[in-house]
């Protein structure tokens, strides 16, 4: 079975991108919980002020580490944080719009979503936001 070379990039570049974007996702979980469970801080204000924390810093490890990209298109920063905050309202909305309370179901309907979202967060990544330029 011959592969393409250009199927082989993409996958090992999809690899990367879940790589980094579960790395991040494990530390804002963890990291979400111990402040939350150490402090009386609000746990929505904990919430949305370390995933905006992390935004820069997951944006340069995929510049860097999964896609690779050497020069970025401009605003760049932009549409990748458009991306990500656009990712958590949808992810927030269905999630809390579709709640059974049946465990089983409820990480069906959070795996779906947070599936999905990743999806188009990699082909927004891949064909806008990392898209190498000439």
């Amino acid at each position: 079975m011959k592969v393409d070379v250009n199927s082989r990039a993409e996958m090992a570049t999809l690899r990367r991108f879940l790589l980094v974007g579960g790395s991040f996702s494990l530390f804002y979980a963890v990291a979400s919980a111990a402040i939350i469970n150490l402090t009386s801080i609000d746990p929505f204000v904990v919430s949305v002020v370390l995933f905006v924390a992390c935004i820069p810093f997951a944006f340069l490890a995929q510049q860097h580490l999964a896609f690779r990209a050497k020069k970025l298109r401009d605003h760049a920063f932009w549409i990748y944080t458009a991306t990500q905050v656009g990712s958590i309202a949808i992810v927030s909305w269905i999630t809390t719009r579709f709640v059974t309370y049946d465990v089983v179901k409820d990480t069906v309907i959070m795996g779906v979503t947070v599936g999905l979202a990743a999806i188009v967060s990699f082909l927004i990544g891949r064909l806008l936001t990392f898209k190498q330029q000439s």
